[in-house]
C-alpha cells in the first residue's frame, strides 16, 4: 500500500532545488531532535534513542557532502557539525536534554540562513557566494576554538 506522506516527502525531495534539499534535511534533523526530547520527556528510551540516531545521521550526512577544499566557512560548518554531532550523543548517551536543546538551537540558525538561500531566484541561489551567504546569530554554546558564524555552506564533492 502506498504511504502518502511518504510519497509527498519523495516528491518534495526530488523537485526541490540543492538549497531546497538541504533546508529539507534541516528541517528532519530539527524533528527527529525535538521528538528525541519529547520521547525522553515521557521516559521511552527506545524511541528516544530511535529518534536521536535518526538526527545524527541527517547531520552527519550534511557533513559528509561538505567539500572542505572550498574555503575556512566549509571548515567552520564542518567544527559546527562535530560539535552538532558530540551533543546529540551526548543526549542520547546520558538522557539529559541539554545537549540535544545546544545542538537544535545551532541546527535552527543554520535553517534560517538555508531557508534564505533558498527563498532567492534560482539566478541568484547559483551564484550564492561563501562571502555573500546569510549568516545566522548562533547564540549556541561554542565548541572549543572560535567559531564565530557559519551560515553558508561549501557543498559539492567528498569530504577530504
Amino acid at each position: 500500500m502506498l504511504d502518502p506522506i511518504a510519497a509527498y516527502r519523495t516528491a518534495q525531495v526530488v523537485s526541490a532545488s540543492r538549497a531546497g534539499q538541504i533546508v529539507l534535511l534541516y528541517q528532519g534533523a530539527i524533528r527527529l531532535g525535538t521528538q528525541h526530547l519529547a520521547w525522553l520527556e515521557r521516559t521511552e528510551i527506545e524511541q528516544a534513542h530511535r529518534s536521536s540516531i535518526r538526527c545524527q545521521e541527517i547531520v552527519a550526512a550534511l557533513r559528509g557532502s561538505l567539500d572542505l577544499s572550498a574555503g575556512p566557512i566549509a571548515l567552520q560548518l564542518d567544527q559546527l557539525y562535530d560539535f552538532v554531532l558530540r551533543r546529540l550523543a551526548m543526549g542520547n548517551a546520558t538522557k539529559e536534554a541539554r545537549p540535544t536543546e545546544e545542538a537544535l538551537q545551532v541546527l535552527r540558525g543554520l535553517l534560517e540562513a538555508w531557508q534564505a538561500i533558498a527563498a532567492r531566484p534560482a539566478e541568484a541561489t547559483n551564484e550564492v557566494s561563501l562571502e555573500t551567504a546569510p549568516r545566522p546569530s548562533l547564540g549556541a554554546p561554542r565548541p572549543s576554538g572560535s567559531l564565530v558564524e557559519a551560515g553558508s555552506y561549501a557543498a559539492g564533492g567528498a569530504r577530504r
